[in-house]
């Protein structure tokens, strides 16, 4: 009786996987390794056969890699799920007002604004400067220093309280704390959110006033 060798069972066995694996690795399951031992059987040497825990071994194996491709396989709907959700989410910010980073507020007819600023540790004196389009001075006031985010009103009147002209102004905060130091600080002013973009799944606003922020660094939202 002809023997066959281990080389020419690993050599099928390869072949197998290898077809089978053609269309991609998620092709590969449970299934396609039984066939595996089904030929392994056939073409193993009968002077020298599996052992019977070599052969459960291996279904163990084939059963954890299974296992493996099928969480991968569930994590990657997730994901998608999750960009899915996040796009859909900022799509509906369109046309609504949006509380995000950056520093020019706009004064109209009304007069007064609103914007916030954001401390990541507590400051000992915070003092806010607001400028005109030239980088003029026009408002300068105090804040608050706790940790977090802060909401504040400008009425729209300079230090000598006249109500300033219609346009853009800039915000700027300075932070310190009890050692003197200067504390990293984000400003945020209202923008109207005119689209969305999406890159490597994450979706970002894109405001009237040319700002991109990203849907997780905004603030508030409110509609118009």
């Amino acid at each position: 009786m002809a023997t066959v060798t281990g080389t020419s069972t690993t050599s099928n066995a390869t072949g197998a996987l290898t077809s089978a694996a053609g269309g991609g690795l998620n092709t590969v399951d449970f299934n396609t390794f039984l066939k595996l031992l089904v030929a392994q059987l056939k073409n193993q040497d009968p002077l020298n056969p599996l052992e019977g825990t070599e052969f459960t071994g291996q279904i163990a194996q084939f059963s954890a890699l299974e296992q493996q491709i099928n969480s991968n396989n569930y994590l990657s709907q997730l994901l998608e799920q999750r960009d899915y959700g996040q796009t859909s989410l900022a799509v509906s910010y369109i046309g609504k007002v949006a509380l995000a980073p950056g520093d020019t507020m706009a004064i109209g007819k009304s007069g007064g604004s609103e914007f916030a600023y954001s401390l990541e540790k507590t400051a000992s004196s915070v003092e806010i400067t607001i400028r005109d389009k030239d980088g003029k001075v026009v408002k300068t006031q105090t804040g608050d220093g706790t940790t977090g985010n802060h909401i504040v009103t400008w009425d729209g009147k300079n230090d000598a309280g006249t109500q300033v002209a219609e346009g853009n102004y800039t915000v700027s905060v300075r932070a310190i704390d009890s050692a003197g130091a200067v504390l990293p600080n984000t400003v945020m002013t209202y923008g109207v959110v005119s689209s969305v973009i999406t890159e490597d799944g994450n979706a970002s606003l894109v405001m009237t006033d040319g700002r991109t922020v990203g849907i997780k660094d905004v603030l508030a939202v409110t509609a118009m």
